[in-house]
């Protein structure tokens, strides 16, 4: 094994998940009031930082949902770990959002509004898959958008990819190369056929969108193989420099020079940015404490969006965009503490009558063989 691999007693991975959440606090704040993404505008559209911070969820997660599949004692077990890890903080949210948010922000009045049906259709979110309201009675009508929690549409593809870890060890039986070929066939004739994957085709019965279960499919598989090929993949810094120097260079190669299709940015993104967050995961230090104190990165993800509406709504005119943000950072991180302390933990002990194996052990590496 690589030694510098992420373990479960040295990694910083709820530092990483810590800075994707504050990530998407700064995206949406200009997206919020109907403005470009600075740092996706600096960059000339390199780095969008919404998009950007939840690639980095997804393949944390293609990692670490691997690694909880190989402990598991069955489907069943992994699964429940899924589940209470998701669900009960999502129920939570869903229910301070309507409550407390929707009440402070509506139009109607107090009495139409909680009599009003469509404010309780709000909770059919928990089931996660749509069709379900994106918005609550007269909350954030003159917003930009008016989403009443924008954030929660990617946890759809998230628990897709959760089952997506059930079907692929079912088919491939552990024969991970063959794992490992089928994604570099299936990558390149995404590559190819390109265009036929728009955001508009859906997938029957969960009616999620084609291109984003490819696309955030795609980071959280190069997760997944990471663990699965930690003894033939390097992770080093000059791996890192490497990585960047090859995402940066397609820009001009690509949009200047003309030498590739303007879609080779994002191919060549999906395996630089990949290795350049486990990288930066697997870097042994002080951060690797990060997480000891409570992971708050769910928490801030759930709970940022309807606090960061909110603050349009009355301080919209008279805060600039940088205030906003970290007047949402700190509304929604006291929250995420909340929520971590008081749900998401009180929960998660559950997990650990699920385990294979004790915390103290590091995990075995997933056999590599066909």
């Amino acid at each position: 094994m690589n030694n510098l691999y992420p373990s479960y007693s040295a990694n910083n991975f709820h530092f990483m998940r810590f800075m994707a959440a504050s990530s998407v606090i700064i995206g949406h704040g200009y997206n919020l009031n109907g403005l470009p993404d600075i740092l996706e505008t600096k960059s000339l559209g390199l780095f969008p930082t919404g998009q950007i911070a939840v690639y980095t969820f997804f393949v944390i997660s293609g990692y670490c949902i691997l690694q909880s599949k190989v402990t598991s004692d069955s489907e069943w077990s992994y699964l429940l770990k899924r589940v209470i890890r998701i669900f009960p903080g999502l129920a939570v949210s869903l229910f301070f959002t309507v409550f407390i948010i929707g009440t402070i922000c509506t139009e109607e009045s107090i009495y139409q509004y909680l009599t009003n049906r469509n404010t309780y259709r709000y909770f059919k979110n928990i089931k996660l898959f749509p069709f379900a309201p994106t918005v609550l009675p007269g909350v954030f009508t003159h917003n930009a958008h008016l989403e009443a929690n924008g954030s929660l549409w990617t946890l759809a593809y998230e628990f897709t990819m959760y089952i997506f870890v059930i079907i692929a060890a079912f088919l491939f039986r552990n024969r991970w190369r063959l794992f490992t070929t089928t994604f570099v066939v299936f990558f390149i004739c995404y590559c190819i056929f390109s265009e036929y994957f728009s955001e508009s085709r859906l997938i029957p019965f969960i009616n999620l969108s084609l291109y984003h279960t490819i696309n955030f499919g795609i980071y959280f598989a190069l997760g997944m193989l990471f663990y699965i090929h930690k003894d033939l993949i390097s992770l080093n810094k000059w791996g890192a420099v490497f990585a960047l120097v090859v995402w940066l260079g397609m820009y001009p190669l690509a949009s200047i020079k003309g030498y590739f299709p303007l879609v080779a940015i994002n191919w060549v993104r999906y395996f630089s940015l990949s290795y350049l967050v486990m990288y930066l995961s697997s870097i042994k230090g002080f951060l690797n404490s990060f997480g000891n104190n409570g992971d708050l990165s769910y928490g801030i993800y759930i709970y940022s969006f309807p606090i960061q509406q909110m603050i349009v709504v009355f301080w919209g005119s008279s805060l600039e965009v940088y205030q906003q943000i970290l007047l949402a950072y700190a509304l929604a991180v006291p929250l995420a503490w909340l929520s971590w302390n008081f749900v998401e933990k009180p929960i998660l002990k559950y997990k650990t009558l699920l385990k294979k194996q004790p915390d103290s052990l590091v995990v075995e590496q997933v056999p590599a063989q066909l």
